[in-house]
């Protein structure tokens, strides 16, 4: 009987670290490329060790088909993933928008190693993305992903994920709202860039001895960083709006799988 609880208890284990490893792998910050995978996988252990006493594992059992053990280990990690690729999207928006202005300021060909990601990035995705980060953890943000990873094991139990179509329908909903929020976010500076390139074309139709290009590109790059300087404050509140909604997404997706 003791054996059998104790082989309970540590796939009940089992089942929580799953979650967690699934969530650490994608999460800003924590998912980041940068740290070593031993860290990662210690803090999953850490992690799973606090949450596992306030958890209830009462009438959990070892199913008896490896393949069964196999799909609630994939589920947990599904759920976990989830969590973190939410607040994601985020990041991978900035980036698209970062690409955006990058292509109408003049430095699509150039780009730096994000190190968050391993990859290739836009020289103002970089920028922005480095800018959410600070104001991410400045706003706590990364408290507020461990209490919703937290959270999930009261609203989605252990072994109770529950799959549905409304469920499937707010994930494509929230994936497809990447790339309409990448295009807000650099709204505004496109939309100053377009008014330089028209400025531009008028000159070189009334005074075509100008050499429009070479005085363009300069002139492009210069109001653009200057604009992108104007709004960093009403840029840095809708991060932070940005964040708040994203937690608030994050519950209604967990109270949807159970």
């Amino acid at each position: 009987m003791l054996a059998e609880e104790l082989t309970n208890q540590v796939y009940y284990f089992v089942l929580i670290l799953a979650r967690v490893l699934g969530f650490l792998v994608v999460a800003p910050i924590f998912g980041s490329k940068s740290l070593p995978n031993r860290l990662k996988v210690g803090l999953a252990v850490f992690i799973t060790i606090i949450i596992l006493p306030i958890t209830s594992f009462a009438g959990m059992n070892v199913p008896e088909g490896l393949l069964t053990i196999s799909f609630q280990i994939i589920v947990e990690l599904f759920i976990g993933f989830i969590i973190g690729f939410i607040m994601l999207l985020n990041f991978m928006a900035l980036q698209l928008a970062g690409q955006f202005i990058d292509t109408r300021i003049g430095f699509a060909m150039a780009s730096v190693i994000d190190p968050q990601n391993g990859m290739q990035a836009p020289l103002v995705g970089q920028f922005k993305n480095i800018l959410a980060t600070l104001l991410f953890l400045v706003i706590n943000g990364h408290h507020y992903l461990l209490k919703a990873l937290t959270d999930s094991f009261n609203i989605v139990g252990v072994t109770k994920f529950h799959w549905s179509s409304e469920l499937v329908w707010a994930l494509f909903r929230i994936v497809g709202d990447l790339f309409p929020l990448g295009f807000r976010l650099a709204l505004p500076v496109i939309s100053i860039l377009f008014v330089v390139d028209v400025a531009f074309g008028l000159v070189a139709r009334v005074v075509p001895q100008i050499n429009v290009f070479m005085m363009g590109m300069p002139t492009k790059v210069l109001i653009g960083l200057i604009f992108l300087i104007i709004i960093l404050p009403s840029y840095i509140n809708t991060l932070q709006d940005l964040f708040n909604g994203t937690t608030d997404s994050i519950y209604k997706i967990l109270k949807l799988m159970r």
